[in-house]
């Protein structure tokens, strides 16, 4: 029998290293013609099922089975997935044979439970014909080998990181199947990420970018930004953006994009500027909300002289512009200022009519005369604040905006 099918070192310094951690290790047994014949493999990371495989190759072997073994004092306790007849038997003669008389194989069923081989039917493990051959190096891995590294190579030839990201692990996979000897399914496995290549490969590449377009595009679109920086800058940002934006795309290549959107920055730097909306005219809404205080007022006047009273009729002949006494002629000026004034001085004048804005809104609310006239004995509507307290928040905005 080969060593490679039952290698005495190896096999007792594993089964040393499970009795002193106390863990499992996968193996592979088998049923040798004689028993001194018989296989065992064990290994600390290959799967049972894989050692199986390599066990299978040996001449020699007539049955195999694979599992966990794990060794408590002098007792090797072997679980196999499918308990095999005759481990146990040729076991103890091998154990023998390589001078480890002192380990006792003892055989263990699914559920863990101690089983009596003597009791398992003959063929309850898997058949293998005994007169198969080896299988014959006929240079299959050699070219599956072959073939793993020109799809590696053909892998990287794509230049692209995505598509090697998602088909590497079919290479590693095929290198993986090759070295564990599933033939068939690492050429099946290489058959599929040969072909995807191919298809890849086939695909025709992007046409290189028509430089002197580009360059032609680029030089518009400096002359455009070189008008950009001219512009006021609310006006300038939207087109700054548009123009950023272009540039982005005549660097990625994509020049169609990129003519459309400098004739739509040309339409846009072209195009006249808007009007600015006309200047509210603070002066004339005053005099509209005072010509509707005034109205009430005209008609508190006629009650006034009705009453043939030299006093009252004082009163009815001064108007509003008595009642307010200063504050009128104050907000007047300062209403004229705003409205003739222009740049820097348009500014003060909006703050010197702040002052008087809010002079007057005071006076509205706290002169007692306003309250008479409002409250006045006669029943007439004589409003005063309303109209004009709506005039002085309008005028406060636009000055505060000036």
């Amino acid at each position: 029998m080969s060593d490679q099918a039952f290698d005495a070192d190896a096999v007792l310094k594993l089964i040393k290293k499970s009795k002193a951690s106390g863990k499992e290790l996968p193996f592979a047994f088998g049923l040798g013609g004689k028993p001194e014949n018989c296989g065992l493999m064990i290994d600390l990371r290959k799967p049972g099922k894989v050692l199986r495989g390599d066990l299978k190759k040996m001449p020699g072997i007539k049955k195999t089975c694979f599992g966990t073994l794990r060794v408590e004092e002098n007792e090797v306790f072997l679980q196999p997935e499918k308990p095999l007849k005759g481990i146990v038997k040729q076991l103890k003669k091998r154990f023998m044979k390589e001078g480890m008389v002192k380990f006792k194989p003892v055989l263990l069923g699914p559920d863990g439970s101690i089983i009596d081989e003597e009791t398992l039917p003959d063929d309850d493990a898997e058949d293998q014909d005994i007169n198969a051959p080896a299988q014959a190096d006929d240079g299959t891995a050699a070219a599956l080998k072959q073939r793993i590294a020109a799809a590696a190579e053909a892998l990287k030839a794509l230049g692209s990181p995505d598509i090697a990201g998602k088909l590497a692990p079919e290479v590693k996979v095929s290198a993986k199947l090759l070295g564990q000897g599933e033939l068939d399914s690492c050429a099946a496995r290489l058959d599929r990420l040969e072909a995807a290549l191919a298809k890849l490969q086939g695909q025709p590449k992007s046409a290189p970018a028509d430089t002197e377009q580009a360059a032609k595009l680029s030089k518009l679109l400096a002359a455009q930004a070189a008008k950009i920086i001219t512009l006021p800058p609310e006006q300038a940002a939207p087109l700054a953006a548009k123009a950023k934006e272009i540039a982005a795309q005549l660097k990625s290549g994509a020049l169609g994009d990129a003519a459309a959107g400098l004739k739509a920055l040309a339409q846009a730097l072209d195009a006249p500027a808007e009007a600015e909306a006309p200047q509210a005219d603070v002066m004339a809404i005053w005099q509209a909300a005072k010509e509707e205080a005034d109205r009430g007022i005209s008609d508190l006047q006629a009650a006034l002289r009705s009453q043939n009273h030299p006093v009252l009729a004082q009163i009815a002949d001064a108007g509003l512009a008595g009642a307010t006494d200063g504050n009128q002629t104050a907000l007047m000026k300062a209403l004229f200022e705003m409205k003739s004034a222009t740049g820097e001085a348009r500014k003060a004048a909006a703050q010197a009519l702040l002052a008087q804005v809010a002079a007057y809104g005071k006076f509205l609310k706290d002169d007692p005369v306003i309250a008479l006239v409002e409250d006045n004995p006669f029943g007439i509507s004589a409003p005063v604040r309303a109209p004009l307290g709506n005039a002085l928040r309008q005028i406060a905005g636009i000055a505060k905006a000036a």
